[in-house]
C-alpha cells in the first residue's frame, strides 16, 4: 500500500476511534442522569402516595366527593372483603392491598318498629302510675322527671294512651271507696242525672272533678247527713219527677 494511503487509513482508524470513546462516554453519562432520576422520581413518587394516604380523610370527608367517587377511592385501596352476619352484628373481615387485613363488627340497624319501640323503663313506670293517676297527671309527672320518647320528644296525653293500649294498661279505677258515681246517686235518690248535676253545681253535694280518657268524670261522697238532706228535698220538692225508691245501705260514707 502506498505510504500516503496508510497515513490516511491510520487517521481514519484513530478518529474512529475517538468517536467511539465519546459515544461510549455519553452513553455512560447518559445511564448516569437516569438512575439519579430515576431514584429521585421513585422518591417523589412514594412521598406523594404517603401525601395522598394522609390527606385521604379530607377528600373523603369533602362536600365535592360524591358516593360513586368514594367507592372508587375504596376499590384502589381493598382487596376483598369478607362479610359473616350474626344475631345483631356484622363482622366484616377487610384485606387491604399491600397484605394488610383487619377485622370490624358494626351493629344490625334495628327495624323501624323496633327503633321507635317505647322504653321498657318507660312501660314500667307507666304501668305503676296508672294504679293511681290520670291520663294527664302522669304525663305531668314524667315530663317534670324529664322523660322523654325514643324520638326525644316530650310526652303527650295522646302519646302516654297510646302506650296504655299497646302494652294492655288498664285506665285506673280513680273512685275511691267513699265515693259515688253520677248515675249511682241520681238511681239512689230516684232522680234524673240532671238533678244530680244541679246539687253540683250548687255545692249541695260533695264533688270531685277528673279528666279521664272518657272526659269529665265527677265522684261524689254523700254522708249520712247529706243523705238526709237530699232525701227530705226530693220528698218535699214538686218540681223533681218522683221513682220507685231504691233501698241502699250507706256504709262508711258510701252509697
Amino acid at each position: 500500500m502506498d505510504p500516503a494511503n496508510r497515513l490516511v487509513a491510520a487517521t481514519l482508524e484513530q478518529r474512529w476511534n475517538t468517536a467511539l470513546e465519546q459515544v461510549d462516554a455519553v452513553k455512560q453519562a447518559y445511564t448516569t442522569h437516569q438512575q439519579a432520576h430515576s431514584a429521585k422520581d421513585l422518591l417523589s413518587h412514594r412521598e406523594a402516595v404517603v401525601a395522598l394516604g394522609q390527606d385521604l380523610p379530607r377528600l373523603w370527608n369533602a362536600p365535592t366527593t360524591s358516593d360513586k367517587d368514594r367507592k372508587r377511592m375504596l376499590r384502589l385501596v381493598l382487596k376483598d372483603i369478607t362479610i359473616a352476619k350474626a344475631a345483631k352484628t356484622v363482622t366484616l373481615q377487610i384485606r387491604w392491598h399491600g397484605g394488610a387485613t383487619e377485622e370490624l363488627s358494626v351493629p344490625l340497624r334495628p327495624k323501624a318498629s323496633e327503633q321507635w319501640r317505647h322504653d321498657p323503663a318507660l312501660v314500667e313506670r307507666v304501668r305503676e302510675l296508672a294504679q293511681h293517676a290520670t291520663d294527664e297527671q302522669m304525663v305531668e309527672q314524667l315530663n317534670q322527671a324529664g322523660v322523654k320518647t325514643r324520638k326525644g320528644n316530650s310526652l303527650t296525653v295522646s302519646a302516654l294512651r297510646w302506650i296504655r293500649y299497646k302494652h294492655a294498661i288498664p285506665v285506673p279505677d280513680l273512685k275511691r271507696a267513699e265515693e259515688c258515681t253520677v248515675p249511682e246517686v241520681a238511681e239512689y235518690f230516684s232522680v234524673s242525672r240532671h238533678v244530680v248535676y244541679y246539687w253540683i253545681e250548687r255545692h249541695h253535694i260533695s264533688a270531685r272533678k277528673l279528666a279521664t280518657p272518657k272526659g269529665i268524670s265527677w265522684f261524689l261522697t254523700v254522708d249520712p247527713e247529706t243523705e238526709q238532706r237530699l232525701r227530705q228535698w226530693v220528698e218535699q220538692s214538686a218540681r223533681i219527677a218522683k221513682g220507685p225508691t231504691f233501698q241502699k245501705v250507706i256504709v262508711g260514707g258510701a252509697l
